[in-house]
């Protein structure tokens, strides 16, 4: 396999030498190819391929025809001299040696002009009619006829002036070429950096490299999350022609320096089996060591200058998609999170254990895209595990169904403590066993559940909605969620043990705070309070500032950790009477009975200094360098007689902190009425 290097370097591209001799006056009757006799037989058929064909849209040569071609590039060659001769099919064709340089052709071909002779012409057309052959005569371009003698002047001529040629003009078109081609890679390169989907950069290449570099054919392969390498796109190619061997080629990136490369046919055949080539340009899409794809250009023999051009362009192009994928894993990480803190959130309202369950199921598949699992539960004393929730299955006969502890693959996870992660459970030796009509796929993951380093059962998920297997990042996702999950389980056997379920519905699981449900009810008591005994209450909304900052500056499980002592603190600084509620996120809602405007002032403040001065680990790199809190305070009945109107106030009072800086305390006032209310998770 030959790679790019300077020794191969060539300083005329034969494309822009046959653009220029095409230009030429003495040319414009012919159709012109380049031919070196280091192309062999196949590179003649192409070069008269290329002059003949163009008349009729079909090539007639005979053998005849190939061997006066090659007699003629011999003569030519031995001599140094243009040769002119007649086809077998009527047409005049010539070859004109070029000077010998290392970086040009051999010669120069031309035909496709019909021989000016009327004798030559009905004896053809005689013969094509005798042998049953199309009339080119009247199918090919007619206004272009020469005789002989004719042809043999322009060709000697054209010969005489191809050293002037190659040492003034030549050397300005391939300049003037360089330099275009060069501007356009960098505008193309501003315009990759602009990019903000994959598939927008991809066709911004895809179309420079068929119409900047005038690449005949062009294959894209590209690395699929999850999956190895596959046939993205293909440019004057037919992709039901050729397949992908994935694991050739991944093999073959894993064994290579990440260099353009220059392949055989053969060479390439190997990693697309099928694909009909005579040679390839490899340009692999490469960055911080790793393979993001290729783009192969195929059957053109590909200037250096044009080498290095594609593979800057390339190279962009790897850099973009990497720039992109990172970006769009970060996306789907915050997504991820802000869903599972809402999860969490809905798992704390639900009000019975087998609706808990039912939802924890629910939303485990959800994150991980599964179309059929089941949730089950220890039953020590039985020693098995039953399914008390299930999805894709009659839930009445999942409950007839019950494992060994140590028993098929939920036992064993069960009895080892470790989750199973399994690609195809026909072939992977811890399972080894047939997959089950039931399920679509054979990959799925078993994992335990674990509360306190107590077995409390086991998640099983299968049968992903794209058909792909299931990976590290969906195993370690779910373990994540679990492990908020698992508390609430373990929480709720206790508490139905000991007839407290109801105190499950009312408390949030991360920060033992009242939730909103409660605040709620809460609410509605204190206004009937307020109203008969004419007794004044406030409320508090307080609200992290930067804490989507520090969520994702820190990560999530510092953010729930910053979550819980943001929780203590406020409860030491609250009094004994005041209810202290998460009201959502990041924001923690007080209810401060038979406490005026003024006596509310003392509580927020205390609160708001005591996190002020807490220390959180890096809160250095938050805006105010520092995790603060800002608070709003509205007042019952002054600023509003019923929850709605209470609450409302006291979150333009917030919002009025957040705009004035931050980590403050604001009294809301009958003027703030009117202003854009902002989301607090900031």
């Amino acid at each position: 396999m030959a790679h790019t290097t300077t020794s191969s370097i060539k300083l005329v591209d034969s494309r822009d030498l046959l653009e220029m001799l095409r230009q030429h006056p003495l040319s414009a009757p012919f159709n012109l190819a380049l031919y070196s006799e280091e192309q062999g037989r196949g590179g003649l058929l192409a070069a008269i391929q290329t002059i003949c064909a163009p008349l009729s849209g079909e090539l007639h040569c005979t053998a005849e025809c190939c061997r006066a071609w090659e007699d003629g590039i011999s003569q030519a060659m031995l001599t140094n001299q243009p040769v002119t001769q007649s086809c077998a099919q009527g047409f005049i064709c010539f070859i004109v040696p070029l000077p010998e340089r290392s970086d040009l052709p051999d010669c120069l071909l031309g035909g496709g002009v019909f021989e000016q002779s009327a004798t030559v012409n009905r004896n053809l057309e005689r013969k094509n009619h005798h042998e049953g052959k199309p009339l080119l005569l009247e199918s090919g371009n007619t206004s272009q006829r020469l005789s002989l003698s004719e042809a043999e002047s322009m060709a000697d001529e054209l010969s005489r002036s191809l050293p002037r040629l190659l040492d003034q003009q030549l050397h300005s078109l391939s300049l003037a070429r360089t330099t275009k081609r060069l501007e356009a890679v960098q505008s193309l390169a501003r315009d990759l950096a602009d990019c903000t989907e994959s598939e927008q950069a991809i066709a911004i290449v895809s179309e420079a490299l068929v119409v900047l570099f005038n690449l005949p054919k062009v294959l894209i392969v590209l690395q699929q999350s999850g999956l190895s390498m596959t046939v993205h796109s293909t440019l004057g190619l037919d992709p039901e022609s050729f397949q992908l061997d994935q694991k050739h080629l991944a093999a073959h990136f894993d064994n290579t320096s990440g260099h353009p490369e220059v392949l055989s046919g053969g060479e390439l055949k190997i990693f697309f089996p099928g694909l009909e080539t005579q040679t390839a340009h490899l340009f692999p899409l490469k960055e911080n060591n790793r393979y993001l794809g290729a783009i192969v250009v195929l059957d053109i023999n590909l200037h250096s200058r044009d080498q290095a051009l594609i593979e800057l362009l390339v190279n962009r192009l790897a850099t973009r998609l990497e720039s992109l994928k990172t970006a769009e894993g970060r996306q789907l990480e915050r997504q991820f999170s802000t869903r599972m803190v809402a999860m969490i959130s809905e798992l704390s309202l639900v009000g019975t254990r087998h609706d808990l369950y039912q939802k924890i199921l629910e939303m485990s598949s959800e994150l991980l895209t599964a179309t059929s699992g089941s949730l089950m539960l220890l039953h020590e004393t039985e020693g098995t595990l039953k399914i008390e929730a299930v999805k894709g299955m009659t839930s009445s006969l999942a409950k007839t169904m019950s494992v060994a502890y140590g028993e098929g693959i939920a036992g064993q996870v069960a009895k080892s403590g470790f989750p199973m992660l399994v690609n195809d459970i026909e072939r992977d030796t811890r399972v080894a066993t047939k997959n089950r009509p039931r399920f679509k796929t054979k990959s799925f993951v078993s994992l335990p559940l674990e509360a306190n380093d107590r077995l409390i059962g086991v998640l099983n998920l299968a049968d992903k909605e794209n058909g792909r297997n299931f990976t590290e990042a969906d195993l370690n996702l779910i373990r994540t969620f679990t492990g908020h999950a698992v508390r609430m389980i373990d929480r709720a056997a206790i508490l139905e043990k000991a007839g407290q379920f109801e105190q499950l519905a009312i408390t949030d699981p991360l920060t033992g705070l009242y939730n909103r449900r409660f605040l709620e009810d809460r609410l509605q008591e204190e206004f009937s309070r307020g109203e008969r005994q004419q007794q004044n209450f406030c409320i508090i909304l307080a609200d992290l500032d930067n804490f989507k900052i520090y969520n994702d500056l820190c990560g999530h499980l510092a953010g729930d950790n910053a979550l819980r002592k943001t929780a203590e603190i406020i409860r030491r600084s609250a009094r004994e009477m005041d209810v202290v509620n998460r009201y959502g996120g990041e924001e923690f809602c007080l209810i401060l009975p038979g406490t005026s405007k003024k006596e509310s002032v003392f509580v927020g403040e205390r609160i708001r200094r005591a996190i002020e001065a807490e220390s959180f680990p890096g809160e250095s790199h938050l805006p105010l360098g520092r995790l603060t809190i800002s608070i709003g305070i509205a007042t019952f009945p002054a600023d509003g007689v019923t929850t709605n109107e209470l609450i409302h106030a006291a979150d333009l009072a917030l919002y009025s902190a957040k705009q004035s800086g931050r980590n403050r305390l604001v009294l809301y006032e009958a003027n703030m009425e009117g202003q854009t209310l902002l989301s607090h998770q900031d």
